[in-house]
């Protein structure tokens, strides 16, 4: 934005203004060879002794140029060894990445870039990663994000700093890095790829943007750069406020991520889309929710039945519980193709109880035990009121029976203590609200097909039966 003032105290007022470097600092400057790198290479190493900060080069070839891009990489390397810099040099292989992720070459070249540079950040113990976006850069992304369509998220730009990622040239033009390099005999490489207009990035550059600025408005790249200054300043109070929110409304427990719905509707709309996408995110995704699938994960919080599910990208299931919504990552679950009916496998193995005895169950960390009891101690304890859902008394006679512990089954039907006949399992989750995705991991005592006890939740009809031995066998568990 600034052309007329040297580059080097907008790029030192910049550096302080947003506290970009701190003293110590090793910062990883990318350099890809071009104009706007090579010259913010330059402008931090007549910087670093004033701010008293070290420099690394960090040059990344994508396999799309062959030798140009060969050729590319040994120049930075051997520009950064003139100059004293230390550099590291990496190739990857966007083309395949593209293959086996099914996304675009931009995209595939920035996640790939990415995760160089942060890799690079850990293995020279830096701080900081020094990147080149200038702010035509700034002005070609927020038309861009307007015109594919974006929220205040994307209208917002490139922000000068998103640590560990600073960007000390943001404020300044394109053409007066140009005549920067030109001033100080600075030779950068060209990338023949910046001028293939295949890309929504270079036909902004080349073709929009100048036609808009010769037709509406002179000054169009600095209108485009204040308005991502303001929506910056707005998305950071909003994103604060989004997160106080958060502490009371998302929730991770055991790698689970979910969203109370209590009270939904008294939070303005806007705050209700930032919550769903900050629940997916904190899944580990790292692209937000696109509006559509917010849309649809708010028509399942209204609309949807408990139990309903909702495919989202990069493998994410959203699901309705009572008052609350539950986001999974799905690999290794087969779910149907809409995605509400999952496969019933057994989550807690069918094991024998040892009676008497222990039985431990690991899968849910739970330990039953078994005693043979006379029935006084039986009366005994119901008359002190120690006939609870943990413990239950189940005549002792024979033939013996043989007892197991297993999850649910397709099927299963219950005879609830007081009810004249059965009643279907899911209903009685259904009726205890429990949620679908909680169902496998509850523990159920069974004989043959019936199901005698359910810890914590359920007497059956054998629990009140009398034992004509007058033993009676005393069921209790431990968490």
């Amino acid at each position: 934005m600034m052309k007329d003032l040297q580059l080097d105290k907008v790029v030192r007022r910049t550096i302080l203004k947003y506290k970009m470097i701190s003293p110590g600092d090793l910062v990883v400057a990318g350099v890809s060879g071009g104009p706007d790198s090579l010259a913010m290479l330059h402008l931090l190493k007549e910087l670093r002794e004033g701010f008293k900060f070290k420099l690394h080069v960090g040059h990344v070839d994508h396999s799309l140029r062959g030798k140009e891009a060969e050729e590319e990489a040994r120049w930075v390397k051997k520009t950064a060894n003139n100059w004293g810099i230390p550099c590291t040099v990496s190739k990857v292989n966007v083309p395949q990445y593209v293959k086996e992720n099914g996304v675009s070459v931009e995209e595939a070249g920035h996640i790939l870039r990415k995760k160089f540079f942060l890799d690079l950040l850990a293995e020279v113990g830096a701080q900081k990663i020094a990147l080149a976006h200038q702010a035509d850069d700034q002005a070609e992304t927020v038309l861009m994000h307007f015109l594919v369509g974006a929220g205040m998220q994307g209208l917002q730009g490139i922000k000068p700093v998103n640590y560990p990622f600073i960007r000390p040239l943001i404020l300044i033009r394109r053409e007066a890095i140009e005549a920067y390099c030109q001033a100080y005999s600075l030779e950068p490489r060209q990338d023949s790829s910046n001028n293939n207009d295949i890309f929504l990035r270079n036909k902004i550059r080349h073709q929009v943007l100048p036609w808009l600025a010769e037709k509406t408005n002179p000054s169009l790249v600095e209108a485009l750069n204040r308005t991502a200054y303001i929506l910056q300043d707005d998305e950071d109070y909003l994103q604060s406020e989004t997160e106080k929110l958060a502490h009371q409304y998302v929730k991770t427990k055991d790698e689970k991520i979910s969203l109370s719905l209590s009270d939904w509707a008294g939070i303005p709309q806007g705050m209700q889309r930032r919550l769903i996408r900050l629940g997916y995110m904190k899944t580990g995704q790292k692209q937000g929710l696109g509006f559509l699938h917010v849309e649809e994960v708010q028509n399942l919080i209204k609309e949807g039945q408990v139990g309903k599910y909702l495919p989202l990208p990069g493998m994410i299931t959203v699901e309705k519980g009572y008052g609350e919504l539950f986001y999974t990552r799905t690999e290794n679950k087969k779910r149907s193709l809409n995605g509400i009916k999952k496969n019933m496998i057994e989550k807690i193995k069918e094991r024998p109880l040892n009676i008497p005895g222990e039985t431990f169950i690991p899968e849910t960390g739970q330990r039953i035990f078994a005693d043979i009891v006379d029935a006084e101690v039986v009366d005994a304890t119901a008359s002190s009121g120690d006939r609870e859902r943990k413990k239950v008394y189940l005549p002792w006679e024979e033939p013996f029976p043989q007892f197991y512990v297993r999850s649910r089954r397709a099927g299963d039907r219950i005879s609830p203590l007081g009810l004249r006949g059965t009643k279907k399992l899911k209903d009685f989750f259904i009726d205890k609200k429990i949620p679908r995705r909680e169902r496998d991991d509850i523990l159920l005592v069974v004989s043959g097909k019936d199901i005698i006890w359910i810890p914590g939740l359920l007497f059956t009809e054998n629990s009140s039966m009398k034992s004509n031995s007058g033993k009676y066998l005393v069921l209790s568990i431990i968490n």
